[in-house]
């Protein structure tokens, strides 16, 4: 088993693109919020604390909740955020995204300060959704998931991996550089393997979240 939570203060390398080698980048990074605006004071006061540039949301926004349930809560975030939903997100929770002013990324490429982001929705994801995944995530640096791929961060109680097989596959043919997914609230922490770095941030409903610190080749990704 790979260690997880100590390595958090490891640092590892990210390829960014041209022209934003010398700018610092602080990426928020949220995980199964499920409807509590409790969550939100710690979001905020992280944000006070470390100024980041904006979020990445690896889903569950609500529990089992409706669109304007989440977009309370995204309204609330104080930075633009990107993201994908949960298994606990009702389908129609993807339009809070864009009418709170923020992006969905599922199956989208999207750049933010030159660092390309891709996601994908819910659990239990089919082969020709993953296929559709593996075509489009070509060359992106960061993946957003809800449920993590096998053996990374997957270990629910009782020691059992829930996490994707066909997403493990996807990363070891296209290799991003972090790998972000919430989904397993027992299975918070940090690792890194052949390069890639794995971040579940823990559930933002129990006042767990991440950060990505990006500045020229360098990322440091800390639990906070």
């Amino acid at each position: 088993m790979v260690s997880r939570e100590r390595n958090y203060k490891s640092v590892f390398f990210l390829a960014v693109k041209q022209g934003v080698d010398d700018m610092s980048t602080k990426i928020l990074v949220i995980s199964d919020i499920h409807g509590s605006m409790r969550s939100l004071n710690k979001i905020r006061a992280a944000y006070h604390k470390y100024g980041f540039d904006f979020g990445v949301i690896c889903g569950d926004i609500t529990h089992f909740g409706d669109k304007e349930d989440a977009a309370d809560i995204l309204e609330k975030i104080p930075t633009e955020v990107i993201g994908v939903l949960g298994n606990c997100d009702p389908r129609p929770v993807e339009k809070a995204y864009e009418e709170t002013g923020n992006e969905y990324i599922e199956l989208k490429m999207v750049s933010k300060r030159g660092i390309d982001f891709i996601g994908l929705s819910g659990s239990k994801y089919s082969k020709d959704k993953v296929d559709v995944f593996k075509e489009r995530s070509k060359g992106a640096d960061i993946f957003v998931f809800h449920q993590p791929p096998y053996g990374y961060l997957d270990e629910a109680s009782r020691g059992k991996h829930i996490g994707s097989e066909r997403l493990l596959t996807v990363i070891e043919e296209n290799r991003p550089k972090v790998v972000l997914s919430g989904h397993v609230h027992e299975d918070r922490g940090v690792v890194e393997e052949k390069g890639t770095v794995f971040m579940n941030p823990g559930p933002a409903a129990d006042d767990k979240l991440g950060l990505l610190e990006i500045e020229g080749d360098k990322v440091k990704p800390k639990l906070i």
